[in-house]
């Protein structure tokens, strides 16, 4: 599975770094600085930036916010005309003291992550959110593999769209 992060804090960049690699394995990163470099990212070609599984998303950033990123993602071609694009969902991260007026923006984003970031949530997200699933590899411990068993695919919970 890979992540894209988006987030803005150096400190928060190596802690969501450290947390995904240590305790979800089989995982990898991408990391931008802000909503403009997601884009950008996004917009090259997938042999140079690998397709994200699962974006997350910083709620406040410069340059370009999370909210305006997202946005354009969801609606502006050619964002909203790529097919794997389209279903890839958006994790948005956010601090706790989230002003109204920027609430209503969340409802746009498949899921919140809570700041500070706790590991539990995160790891219900990702696997709420992913096409894999934890799987136990010897010598290793958990990694994430695909899913592709028609008894994991009836017992997805989401929408149809995500498989």
């Amino acid at each position: 599975m890979h992540l894209l992060v988006a987030e803005d804090n150096v400190v928060n960049q190596k802690l969501m770094t450290r947390i995904v690699l240590r305790t979800i394995g089989g995982c990898t990163l991408s990391i931008v600085n802000n909503g403009q470099e997601c884009l950008d990212y996004l917009a090259s070609p997938p042999e140079i930036c690998p397709r994200p599984d699962i974006i997350l998303m910083d709620s406040i950033m410069p340059v370009m916010d999370g909210f305006e990123a997202t946005r354009i993602i969801r609606t502006v071609p050619p964002f909203s005309t790529d097919v794997q694009l389209r279903r890839t969902p958006i994790i948005t991260m956010a601090p706790p003291g989230l002003p109204l007026p920027l609430r209503r923006y969340v409802q746009e984003h498949d899921g919140l992550l809570s700041k500070p970031i706790r590991v539990s949530h995160l790891k219900r997200l990702l696997l709420q959110h992913s096409r894999f699933q934890p799987q136990h590899v010897p010598g290793v411990g958990m990694v994430m593999a695909p899913v592709w068993s028609p008894v994991a695919i009836r017992a997805f919970s989401g929408p149809r769209s995500r498989l």
